[in-house]
């Protein structure tokens, strides 16, 4: 078997390593460039839900118990740095984001760069920054999702599994890594599987079978300590109802045919992600004419993730930046490659720069639609555009930021900060904004407490509403916000409309409330003297 990493014992020209130099001041520019332009972005829901958990998990809340999401707990946690920067959200959130991407871009470029050369390690940075924050996987709403936050450690895992094929206990951390992904997010697993296949065809007999042990040795430590902590809070139970039984009801109300699935996500990766799976197919192909285990190794990593998305058969946008980070890999060798061999003499070279042109003609393209998606907020940072002005142009419609951040700063302003509130609405952003706590445990998924297709399959709607209600009774929020008109696919019911349909809260509401203004499509409620 070739080296897994090949010593470099001859210093590249002066010049290449010059201009591999360059390209990486050149992208370190665009990421200072690109975040300045998006810190002003506000809290899409999934963010305002997280940035929930930012605010009161270190004020003693516990996922599931007293703060709700789907999400494995590890990624939830994450959440918690927030109160390590000193700014105000969402910029707070955003600034967090920005270092993690920036420590998760630097490692990759150094890990490449190790195995195949600067010019790799640049092109692996840059694949994966155009990637994971390409505008047509959703923009905002697609920030500091658990896909992004994930990539580090299964950068880190990969490459571990990549040496382990030489060093048979470096399969045991590998392991360790890929189970903080899945505590992350639960099909971030599939590494697992990945590195398993990887082990079998390179190593083969029983020096893979240790090595497969020690890689799922490593991957039960994560996992047994998230049970023996929620367990030790007597909550293991919810741990499972919400990351396990919650998915698997989610998956079977939208689980569509699997063709149209495969050929949603074929060409949504093929439209939004052309450069890097583009770089990702030349590098494959330039290791399997080497036959190097790297081919192998990527292989099963690129394979084994998009299955996964797959799988989860909703295919939102950032579902698919789970499979970013393998194609960044391949492709950052990919562009090595073809620099190579543009350099040198034979029938290649003209296929390289055929390669060289195509990935210049892909990146001018991402170039344009990044320029399209983010000029507004370059023109808010400079101020061309004001911020309402802003916020509609980057969501459009009745119920745009505008309407969220307006509803948390009266909330804020007329409310004590040992106030609860509560939020009948998709808006968990008003909780995260106003810093007013939930009386709710389902700040973001309250169509838990309706009769919503999803709600009803499964158990306990009673119980769950039984709780709200308890909940009112000892610690009545000083506003209700109540929205009208947002029923979608997964509600059809609209927030008002879901009120009324629920006896006790709606009783209490009338006894004890009285509208004070209306903002937007959003009704505030507040509490009589």
């Amino acid at each position: 078997m070739p080296p897994l990493i090949p010593p470099r014992l001859i210093p590249r020209p002066l010049a290449r390593r010059r201009g591999a130099a360059l390209a990486g001041l050149a992208l370190a520019l665009l990421f200072a460039v690109a975040f300045a332009a998006r810190v002003a972005e506000p809290l899409g829901p999934d963010q305002g839900l997280f940035a929930c958990f930012g605010r009161w998990v270190p004020r003693g809340f516990l996922p599931y118990r007293d703060l709700f999401d789907s999400k494995p707990p590890l990624f939830l946690y994450w959440f918690s740095l927030l109160a390590l920067v000193p700014d105000d959200l969402p910029r707070a959130l955003w600034w967090l984001e920005g270092a993690w991407l920036a420590g998760t871009l630097a490692f990759a470029c150094a890990c490449a760069s190790a195995a195949w050369g600067r010019a790799a390690g640049v092109a692996s940075a840059a694949l994966l920054f155009a990637g994971l924050w390409a505008p047509g996987f959703g923009g905002f709403w697609a920030r500091a999702q658990a896909e992004e936050v994930l990539a580090l450690p299964m950068l880190a895992s990969a490459w571990l599994a990549l040496r382990a094929a030489r060093r048979e206990r470096l399969a045991f951390p590998a392991g360790l890594l890929a189970g903080v992904c899945g505590v992350m997010k639960v099909p971030s697993l599939a590494i697992v599987a990945a590195w398993a296949v990887f082990f079998a065809l390179e190593v083969r007999g029983r020096g893979a079978l240790r090595r497969i042990a020690w890689l799922l040795a490593g991957v039960a430590i994560p996992w047994a300590l998230t049970f023996a902590w929620f367990g030790a809070h007597g909550e293991a139970r919810r741990l499972v109802a919400a990351v396990f039984t919650y998915q698997v009801a989610y998956a079977e109300l939208i689980a569509l045919p699997l063709p149209s699935v495969l050929l949603s996500f074929a060409a949504t990766l093929a439209d939004v992600a052309a450069l890097p799976l583009a770089a990702a197919a030349v590098g494959l192909l330039a290791l399997a004419r080497r036959r190097a285990p790297e081919a192998s190794w990527l292989a099963a990593w690129i394979g084994l993730t998009c299955a996964a998305i797959v799988a989860q058969r909703q295919l939102a946008g950032y579902h698919y930046l789970l499979a970013l980070p393998p194609l960044a890999t391949a492709g950052g060798y990919g562009v090595s490659a073809a620099l190579r061999a543009a350099r040198r003499r034979g029938r290649a070279r003209a296929a390289a720069w055929v390669a060289l042109a195509a990935l210049a003609a892909l990146a001018l393209r991402s170039g344009a639609a990044w320029s399209a998606a983010y000029a507004p907020g370059a023109a808010h940072l400079t101020g061309r555009l004001s911020r309402a002005g802003y916020l509609r142009q980057l969501q459009p419609g009745a119920f745009s930021m505008v309407i969220e951040e307006a509803v948390a700063r009266v909330i804020r302003e007329r409310t004590r900060p040992d106030e609860g509130i509560l939020v009948w609405a998709w808006s968990p952003g008003i909780y995260a904004l106003a810093d007013r706590r939930p009386i709710t445990r389902y700040a973001f998924h309250k169509l838990m407490l309706t009769a919503a297709p999803l709600s009803t399959r499964i158990p306990g709607l009673e119980e769950r509403r039984a709780e709200l209600v308890e909940r009112l009774a000892v610690d009545p929020p000083a506003y209700v916000v109540v929205a009208h008109g947002d029923e979608d696919a997964f509600e059809p019911v609209d927030s008002q409309g879901t009120l009324l349909q629920f006896p006790e809260l709606r009783d209490r509401v009338a006894r004890e409330y009285a509208v004070e203004q209306r903002i937007g499509r959003m009704i505030l409620y507040r509490r009589k003297p």
